[in-house]
């Protein structure tokens, strides 16, 4: 398809048009490693500014959603389900396809990506495979947030908004000498009733801090420190049971909670003679939380999760690069590792009913009744899985761009090694008796201990081209490659004990099975990486207040990661490799900003299906990959009047996304859902008085979908909420 073509589909931008330049001054928009300014980039970009930040009430990366083409974040479950879909790229377990930056510091754990900013200067999102300068796990894209720094020019701010579901948030920053300080903290009582426990299941209590040190010990030489903690206890889980074409309220009898607490310190070194400059970041990530969970989410005493994590890892990067920008040929090279280790423990506990059906009546099915039946005198059973896992990684990147007068050549190589090891230690006990044979209770205890390991080396090329068409217009065409970190299932081993202790009891009574009863084994354990293509072609066009931009993609992915569910009355979920995939898109963006009206456009179309995947009972071939909205939409339109000194602000908004298919088959699936927010301020030079809301015409849908013992789960929408706050600029 020719560049006039794609010119043809700018009708839809991204949010931030007014922020997607370098070189405004009021915006200060960084990407950790890219040597060119944003608008001159050979990718889909899409960048946020403070203001557009405020404006769309963005505080968390789920509020980005459908506001950056393509990108869907569902707000589901607690933040420990950082979910992210891009590109038709995704998966609802383990390694994300996104990287996220914060200040050129690279968060490891997806499990810390959901956190709520305040100080956030900043958002840029670079869309499609980003591997040579990012590495695992940036297949999708990257996320870059670059926050409040010590500046002359930096006011204090302090902000509290009240409102639905007795929603209190509260936020500060300010600037002190070289440091700066943000702090924000929510509580909410939460959106949805437990039917079962007459109470709400969803509150939630969330502190997060961060502070910056930037110190010029000498002219060249500038020195940065950060550290932040994220802090939440909250609830969640709000799954209903889909039975019969209906969806049924939350209602379940056991605890469901998440607790969580990570702490980043990252400290970053600038230097810059007459030939070259480096950066050099080093950081220590710790992460350590706790989940609850009622894994039937019914009022039976089936069975419960307790997950457990104490992460630590370290991360190092260098990166070299030529100090005269003027020349054509700017070279940078790098170097990244990092090490981590994960101590996991995820007890099982079976009650009662779930003894009986998920034990006793699977084992009882291959005894004639008239010789008897067995019978397990334990209330509880638990299953204890405790596990160690150590990932490492060391990679070397280069990359070159030749300014050629109206041409800009991009080319990059990475060289990229990776090793995991898991050592697991399980043990399933409980107190059988045979009935009518034995007269008490035999104690079996079942061990299941072991090490699995994996090393991967990925060669990750990238080439791109960029033409300035004429002083407003820029035309580029690209291919990179991604890919996203192996690993191993941990929530499959629940499966597994069941199907050993089944086998242990029948093989003590002297009965031998010809098949477990379930479909999974040891070797499920462990899964390979993906890895995508990308092929793109794009162009925008900014001239004053208008700003366009359309991006065409194709991705082809092999060893596609997907989140499957054994069959039968299984209790876990694993990730496993399904074959090949493709995923071909349109995402286009469109804003016009004269003066005080505001206006902006973001859509974007998906086509993301399997081209080869069997799974052994199904051909899932052709069929689109569960979870990926088809589309996504943003219309925003805004306009600010003057009142009295004053400007009174008027902004509003309308999200879509859809249709989707909850699974593999396309047997449930969803259709396309409209969300409107909106939100009209008052400002002054030194005060902001406003009023929000999201979801204002309580619009219903299902946000997520998963399957349990057999059983089929869906989490809601959440209802309208709407807020009132001040902000303060001192």
């Amino acid at each position: 398809m020719t560049m006039m073509l794609l010119l043809s589909f700018l009708t839809a931008v991204s949010p931030l048009n007014d922020t997607l330049t370098h070189e405004l001054p009021a915006v200060s928009i960084t990407v950790a490693k890219e040597q060119v300014p944003v608008e001159r980039m050979a990718s889909a970009v899409s960048a946020i500014s403070s203001e557009s930040i405020l404006r769309s009430s963005t505080y968390r990366p789920n509020s980005l959603s459908s506001l950056i083409p393509g990108l869907h974040i569902p707000d589901y479950g607690a933040s420990l389900t950082s979910t992210i879909y891009l590109r038709g790229l995704g998966s609802r377990m383990e390694n994300p396809v996104m990287g996220l930056y914060i200040d050129g510091i690279p968060v490891l754990d997806k499990n810390a990506y959901d956190f709520d900013w305040e100080g956030v200067q900043s958002v840029t999102m670079l869309r499609g495979p980003q591997g040579t300068l990012y590495g695992r796990n940036s297949m999708g894209g990257v996320l870059s947030l670059s926050t409040i720094s010590p500046s002359k020019e930096a006011r204090p701010l302090v902000r509290v908004e009240y409102g639905s579901a007795n929603t209190l948030r509260a936020g500060t920053s300010l600037v002190a000498g070289d440091h700066a300080v943000s702090m924000t903290f929510r509580h909410t009582d939460g959106h949805f009733v437990n039917t079962c426990q007459n109470r709400l299941c969803d509150p939630y209590d969330g502190l997060a801090m961060r502070w910056k040190w930037v110190g010029h010990s000498r002219e060249r030489l500038c020195l940065t420190n950060i550290l932040m903690m994220n802090l939440s206890e909250e609830g969640g889980f709000a799954y209903g049971l889909w039975q019969d074409g209906v969806l049924h309220p939350v209602s379940y009898n056991e605890e469901g909670n998440y607790r969580r607490l990570s702490v980043i310190e990252g400290f970053r070194l600038n230097y810059c003679d007459e030939v070259v400059k480096t950066d050099a970041l080093v950081s220590l990530q710790w992460l350590s939380d706790d989940m609850r969970m009622d894994q039937d989410y019914s009022p039976r005493s089936v069975f419960t999760l307790q997950q457990r994590q104490q992460s630590g890892a370290a991360t190092m990067e260098f990166i070299a690069r030529r100090t005269d920008a003027d020349v054509s040929w700017q070279p940078q090279t790098g170097m990244f590792s990092f090490y981590r280790r994960n101590r996991l423990s995820a007890p099982v506990t079976f009650g009662r009913d779930g003894i009986e059906s998920l034990i006793l009546d699977n084992a009882n099915s291959h005894i004639p009744p008239e010789v008897g039946y067995l019978t397990i005198s334990d209330e509880t059973m638990p299953v204890n899985s405790d596990f160690v896992i150590d990932s490492w990684n060391v990679a070397l990147f280069h990359e070159s761009v030749w300014n050629l007068d109206r041409w800009l050549i991009t080319a990059g190589i990475r060289f990229d090694y990776e090793g995991a090891r898991m050592d697991y230690d399980c043990l399933a006990r409980l107190h059988y008796r045979f009935v009518p044979t034995m007269i008490r209770d035999k104690e079996l205890s079942v061990p299941y201990q072991g090490t699995v390991a994996h090393h991967c080396f990925e060669f990750i090329p990238k080439l791109s081209l960029l033409y300035r068409v004429s002083d407003v217009t820029t035309c580029y065409s690209g291919i990179s490659k991604g890919h996203r970190a192996g690993g191993f299932n941990t929530q499959i081993f629940s499966d597994i004990l069941q199907n050993l202790t089944m086998n242990a009891m029948m093989r003590d009574l002297g009965v031998y099975l010809d098949r477990p009863y379930v479909s999974v084994s040891a070797s499920n354990t462990e899964y390979d990486p993906e890895s995508a293509w990308n092929m793109e072609v794009g162009a925008r066009l900014r001239e004053n207040a208008f700003h366009a931009e359309a991006a065409l993609y194709c991705i082809n992915v092999v060893n596609q990661q997907l989140t499957v569910f054994p069959p039968g009355m299984s209790t876990g979920r694993m990730m496993t490799n399904v074959g090949r995939s493709r995923s071909r898109g349109l995402e286009t963006a469109l804003g016009w900003n004269p003066d005080r009206f505001r206006s902006q456009l973001a859509w974007s179309w998906c086509d993301a299906r399997f081209v080869d995947y069997n799974d052994g009972n199904e051909d899932y071939s052709g069929n689109r990959i569960p979870y990926v909205p088809q589309h996504t939409l943003f219309l925003g339109l805004g306009y600010s009047f003057k009142l009295n000194g004053k400007m009174l602000d008027f902004d509003a908004g309308l999200r879509g996304e859809g249709p989707f298919n909850w699974n593999e088959s396309g047997s449930q699936h969803e259709p396309f859902r409209i969300r409107a927010d909106g939100r009209v301020a008052l400002v002054s030079d030194n005060w902001e008085l406003y009023v929000r809301g999201e979801n204002l015409t309580d619009a219903s849908g299902r946000s997520f979908y998963f399957k349990s013992v057999g059983n089929e789960f869906f989490a809601r929408v959440k209802p309208r909420t709407l807020m009132t706050g001040i902000t303060f600029k001192l």
